[in-house]
């Protein structure tokens, strides 16, 4: 079942998880980026609420039409701000902001310069008046077990793969994966932070869990082929970049790439994914 306020959108997997997405493939939108619910008996533990403060007020009052309880627990899956920079608002209100060390850092270095660009951008300038940069309440370097209210939630470090700081949060009672960025269903995946080998393995490491239902970090969520469809985007843009660039420059590949998926939104990324699978020794199959 889905669910629209205003535009933002709920897709219901349970009664007990949900899926919340502006769509779309804008900086007002946070890119499409998706952010998840799930709602225990005595609070609610929320992955990657936006890349405003606005945005995670709005997911705020929409969770408040569900539920009285609050978010206790907040899980960012990396430091990109389109995932991470709206917990500002929950750790405000007491949540306990989880993210790994090394997106923590990040967060520290990057946030700040990034929330004052934002602020001179008069389109979305509005999203970002009260962002301020914030520090996790609890920094993991592995993972750790998380009991949202009744409802026991793995949160796992996969390794380095779509950043040095990924978390995963499996729910084994459920078969729900909260992949993050790790997978991209119908968007190009970001790559300027990229282990691509280690993000192969790490994608190898979810497909030994036994779940049923895959939240990617954008796009709808769907099975267990998910995983399967972002290992073969990896390896065939490998193959389309390296291509391009033996007989052209850098625009040929980026363009070889964009036509090969036509579909896929969120094209911003495709520069940077050119010049991270231009670097890589390993060459797929053909």
């Amino acid at each position: 079942m889905t669910v629209i306020a205003s535009s933002l959108a709920e897709n219901r997997l349970s009664e007990t998880v949900s899926v919340f997405t502006y769509g779309g493939e804008t900086l007002a939108t946070s890119y499409g980026t998706n952010a998840v619910a799930f709602f225990g008996d005595r609070g609610i533990v929320l992955v990657d609420p936006f890349v405003s403060p606005v945005l995670a007020a709005e997911l705020d009052a929409q969770l408040r039409t569900r539920t009285a309880v609050p978010v206790t627990h907040v899980v960012l899956t990396h430091h990109h701000t389109d995932h991470a920079l709206g917990a500002g608002y929950f750790a405000k209100r007491g949540a306990e902001v989880i993210a790994h060390a090394e997106a923590a850092a990040r967060m520290e270095a990057e946030h700040p310069n990034l929330i004052a660009e934002r602020r001179r951008i008069p389109e979305v300038a509005h999203l970002f008046e009260s962002a301020a940069p914030y520090v996790p309440s609890h920094v993991v370097s592995d993972g750790l077990l998380l009991d949202g209210g009744g409802l026991r939630l793995d949160v796992f470090h996969p390794g380095h793969a779509h950043t040095p700081g990924d978390l995963c949060v499996y729910a084994p009672a459920l078969g729900v994966l909260v992949a993050g960025d790790l997978v991209s269903i119908g968007y190009h995946p970001n790559l300027e932070d990229a282990d691509v080998a280690g993000w192969r393995a790490a994608l190898e490491r979810l497909r030994s869990l036994p779940f049923w239902m895959l939240v990617p970090g954008h796009g709808w969520a769907g099975g267990r082929e998910g995983v399967d469809d972002q290992l073969l985007y990896l390896d065939e843009a490998e193959r389309i970049v390296r291509s391009a660039l033996r007989t052209g420059t850098e625009e040929d590949a980026c363009a070889a790439l964009t036509r090969a998926f036509p579909d896929h939104l969120l094209a911003l990324v495709v520069r940077d994914s050119v010049k991270r699978l231009s670097t890589l020794k390993r060459v797929p199959p053909t």
